[in-house]
């Protein structure tokens, strides 16, 4: 038994970091971020030293008195209890170095799927609508940020990214380019949604050329995109799939931050966003760059309408 009062063999195990929940975060990530009353552990995060507990960053920033908006960034998005584990899979090969040939050997895991509800005990709903979200955005807008978007080849644990882009706060670009798949693959159902098939991404870098240019755009930035997890999951999967280390964490969730300076519940489709604050002109494109711009216009409305300018 743990000093919080959990026992290792009562909290459901973590395979891989990405399979986490948002919320949740190790001892030394959030001891990173200034937490030191961290509450109970909530699971166990297998690694090559072992098994490490992982607590709740929402109840971090309870415990610290710090409760929005950085408490609605980090509520897990996309995890809706489903009560059954996903069928073991074959990992994908991976290559054994920066830009080297495939050669890693597949290993079989369970890719069980944890649930926010099934960790936390219930689902976390979002946190009201903040006391003051002018000042919020004023001091959002006043420090900067990066608003970042990414195309892929699908949605599951094995896709990556096939297109990326960056742009700050003011609307300058900081980073746009389609990426060549370590899959050599792009599947004709995410075709149908953004509309690039293998062909358009040829002669395009691949994610050991890209990630580089990504962690300088975003290098001491805060860094939001619309439904964060999934946007942050991909990263960390394309990185991975080269070998690499990743420096890009932390994304903050631009649908949250709206939902809940609107006083809504639940999620919401960027385009449904951007039609109801009236910023779309056409229907969304389904490219990087604007959906990044489109994302950037829903929280410059916002910044307008809780100053009283819209």
């Amino acid at each position: 038994m743990d000093a919080q009062g959990s026992k290792p063999a009562d909290l459901p195990v973590i395979v891989e970091r990405t399979q986490a929940p948002r919320d949740l975060r190790t001892r030394d990530e959030l001891a990173a971020r200034g937490f030191t009353a961290l509450g109970r552990p909530l699971a166990l995060l297998r690694g090559e030293a072992g098994l490490e507990p992982l607590y709740s960053t929402s109840e971090a920033r309870r415990l610290k008195g710090d409760t929005w908006p950085r408490a609605a960034r980090q509520a897990p998005m996309g995890y809706e209890p489903s009560g059954q584990p996903d069928e073991p899979r074959s990992a994908p090969p991976e290559t054994a170095r920066r830009g080297t040939a495939a050669g890693a050997t597949p290993v079989r895991h369970s890719r069980t799927r944890l649930q926010a509800g099934a960790l936390l005990g219930k689902p976390e709903r979002a946190v009201g609508r903040p006391d003051d979200p002018q000042r919020w955005l004023a001091e959002l807008f006043r420090e900067g940020f990066v608003v970042l978007d990414t195309e892929t080849t699908g949605l599951s644990t094995r896709d990556e990214i096939i297109e990326i882009a960056a742009v700050d706060s003011s609307g300058t670009v900081l980073l746009e380019t389609k990426v060549w798949p370590h899959s050599g693959n792009v599947p004709s159902a995410s075709t149908r949604v953004h509309g690039y098939t293998l062909d358009d991404l040829r002669g395009a870098p691949t994610w050991p050329d890209v990630l580089g240019a990504l962690e300088r755009a975003v290098e001491g930035r805060r860094v939001f995109a619309w439904n964060a997890p999934f946007d942050e999951r991909m990263v960390a999967q394309s990185t991975r799939r080269w070998r690499l280390n990743n420096a890009v964490t932390g994304f903050e969730c631009a649908m949250r931050a709206y939902s809940t300076t609107r006083g809504l519940g639940g999620s919401m489709r960027l385009e449904r966003a951007a039609q109801v604050e009236g910023v779309l002109v056409q229907r969304q494109s389904h490219t990087s760059l604007d959906d990044a711009r489109l994302t950037l216009a829903v929280l410059q409305r916002l910044r307008r309408v809780a100053a009283g300018r819209a």
